[in-house]
């Protein structure tokens, strides 16, 4: 159960965190279509790491506030 609400709450925090809310802190470097893929997965990369912190929390608080 607990792995399915993990994946839940970082599914949803992929798609639901805005991409202007990171896209300001990353640096693109090189040239045309290779930057743009490097800086859409950095994107990607830095929201599933919000996510599964956010999922953790939430599933470290859950017991403890039963």
């Amino acid at each position: 159960m607990k792995v399915l609400i993990f994946i839940v709450i970082l599914i949803a925090g992929i798609l639901l965190i805005p991409d202007s809310l990171v896209g300001h802190l990353i640096n693109v470097s090189g040239d045309g279509e290779t930057a743009m893929d490097t800086y859409e997965f950095t994107i990607l990369l830095i929201k599933a790491a919000i996510a599964g912190i956010i999922a953790g929390a939430v599933l470290w608080i859950l017991p403890r506030l039963r």
